[in-house]
């Protein structure tokens, strides 16, 4: 009697263990795969990233947009998704749009410079120096 106590008690912590949340993050997935929508960022279970282009219904497959390349996956083959957000993705562009500007005025400060260099008996001296004959 004490060995199918035993089996029962085992039974249960398993259930409760191993199969209950396994249950609970396929049901999860169902919902996101059912929640997907055109323009949502998407990474494959390989490891892929792109944007939903299309979700066909019938063939229960999804077209990923990967920076110009379409490539058509399963739909159960999606890991995780994100919901396209249109003020997210502008602020993203205006950050890299900043960026390339701060950038580009990084390499124009150089020239800048090049352009206070002032030259004394021969040497040169750059604007906020010491000059190297005031030394002596």
């Amino acid at each position: 009697m004490s060995l199918l106590l035993y089996f029962i008690v085992f039974g249960g912590i398993m259930y409760f263990l191993m199969i209950r949340p396994q249950k609970k993050r396929q049901e999860k997935h169902r919902d996101m795969l059912s929640s997907m929508g055109v323009g949502d960022h998407a990474v494959t279970i390989g490891g892929l990233h792109g944007i939903i282009d299309e979700i066909d219904e019938v063939k229960n497959t999804i077209t990923l947009d990967c920076e110009g390349v379409l490539l058509v996956f399963e739909r159960s083959s999606i890991a995780r998704t994100q919901k396209a957000d249109p003020a997210g993705t502008a602020a993203a562009n205006a950050a890299i749009s900043n960026a390339a500007e701060a950038q580009a005025n990084e390499e124009q400060a150089p020239s800048q410079e090049a352009d206070q260099v002032e030259e004394k008996d021969g040497l040169e001296v750059r604007e906020g120096q010491a000059d190297p004959q005031d030394e002596d």
